[in-house]
């Protein structure tokens, strides 16, 4: 080898180096997305019904641009299972800047019953029940893909009702 193709493999292996460096940096980064969720509106409230609306708020850390879509989620009343929605709609989140996905959830009067009958005999228990939200979401970036990236977020009955109550006045 000459010194010509010493130095050229010299620089693709550091270029290389250096380019999955960066990639584990950005998916580090990306792995650590933070969410939030706000808003949390009553959107109506049917004889067979609530539906329920939200804002999950994506802030991406990364340098670069992410995909958000396939996102599913259950929602859970002290631990059973009350609910579920998604949205199969794509979001992009720029690079270093925060996203607003709308969700909504629409809860059935069927699959409210058997997790409330127990709560609802007892105001006490019933504002000290745990609603849950546990989902995932497809992440994608260049040549990053993260499937599932789950998220979650918990909340006593107590303060979402203090919250509706102030969004009813």
């Amino acid at each position: 080898m000459n010194r010509q193709q010493i130095l050229a493999l010299v620089t693709v292996v550091g270029l290389s180096f250096g380019l999955f460096a960066y990639m584990r940096k950005q998916s580090n980064k990306i792995q650590a997305m933070d969410y939030e969720f706000e808003n949390v509106r009553v959107r109506g409230i049917g004889s067979d019904a609530i539906t329920f609306s939200f804002d999950l708020v994506l802030e991406n850390t990364s340098d670069l641009d992410l995909k958000i879509y396939n996102i599913d989620f259950d929602v859970l009343w002290n631990n059973q299972k009350i609910g579920s929605g998604g949205t199969r709609d794509a979001y992009l989140v720029a690079k270093r800047s925060t996203q607003v996905v709308p969700l909504t959830l629409t809860l059935t009067r069927s699959e409210l019953t058997g997790a409330l009958n127990n709560t609802l005999g007892n105001l006490q228990s019933f504002m000290g029940g745990v609603v849950k939200i546990e989902g995932k979401m497809d992440v994608g970036a260049d040549f990053l893909k993260i499937k599932d990236y789950a998220f979650d977020y918990e909340e006593t009955a107590r303060n979402i009702v203090g919250g509706i109550t102030s969004i009813i006045r």
